[in-house]
């Protein structure tokens, strides 16, 4: 069964908010407790992480994931890459390395903050390799993992660069941060039929440098997926009001959710 697990739904912050509690989140409603963002992408046996966030530990445990055949970044924010040191232990316990994917950008960023994990480091009897391989990819030139196609694709108006991900040819689009998609990569996804479509949702309202329901229905239309699951969801995002003004091929997600695709 190919399949998506959406490891984490929350925002940056996570849910409850530290110092700010709940917000606008029904507390009584476990739907509503989030970790930090992180998606398990299941295609014919190949199981592809998508970001590693603080809470990316907990994340493997409690889905029993002892293996991965790669991970991809879609940026270098905190709650999408702080995770990657527990990596090595996937690493270790399997006696293999592990490939990593980000544009040339972020793989230099990631590199920089964390090199102790990549397999050209010193000290390896301190390190106790196998570790992470690089793996610089490039918007638009598409790449496998074993027998799934991965293209990437870029998004704009972050504070930062961002990737979105399309797997086999529209079966699912994983779309990360961004307040814009730009010309060539929505002509991309309007081109291809697209099964299952996962967009961030980080606030309902006006946000300089995210996205809103207001933009993500924008997309939805032009796109037309058929069926869309909503993540990335911050304080504000209540899980029973997002499911209520959210389009018919819409939900919200919450933590360790399946997604047949």
């Amino acid at each position: 069964m190919d399949r998506v697990i959406i490891l984490g739904s929350g925002a940056a912050t996570g849910v409850p908010v530290v110092a700010k509690g709940w917000e606008n989140c029904n507390p009584n409603n476990p739907k509503n407790v989030r970790r930090r963002s992180g998606t398990l992408v299941e295609i014919n046996d190949t199981k592809i992480q998508i970001d590693t966030s603080q809470d990316f530990r907990c994340q493997m445990l409690d889905n029993a994931i002892t293996e991965l055949d790669a991970v991809l970044y879609t940026h270098v924010h905190a709650d999408h890459v702080s995770g990657i040191d527990d990596l090595r232990a996937l690493t270790q316990y399997n006696n293999k390395s592990l490939n990593v994917y980000a544009i040339k950008e972020h793989i230099d960023e990631i590199k920089k903050r964390f090199g102790y994990v990549f397999t050209d480091v010193k000290l390896k009897e301190i390190t106790l390799r196998p570790q992470l391989v690089e793996n610089i990819i490039e918007y638009g030139k598409s790449f496998k993992v074993n027998n799934v196609e991965v293209m990437p694709i870029a998004l704009a108006g972050h504070t930062v660069a961002t990737s979105g991900y399309v797997f086999n040819a529209g079966k699912l689009v994983v779309i990360s941060d961004y307040k814009q998609i730009p010309e060539q990569s929505l002509e991309y996804l309007q081109k291809i039929d697209v099964n299952v479509m996962i967009m961030p949702l980080t606030q309902l309202g006006e946000q300089i440098y995210h996205e809103n329901m207001e933009i993500n229905k924008k997309y939805i239309d032009i796109i037309k997926p058929a069926r869309v699951i909503f993540t990335h969801m911050g304080g504000q995002c209540d899980y029973d009001e997002i499911a209520e003004i959210s389009p018919k091929c819409a939900v919200p997600a919450y933590d360790n959710m399946i997604v047949e695709i």
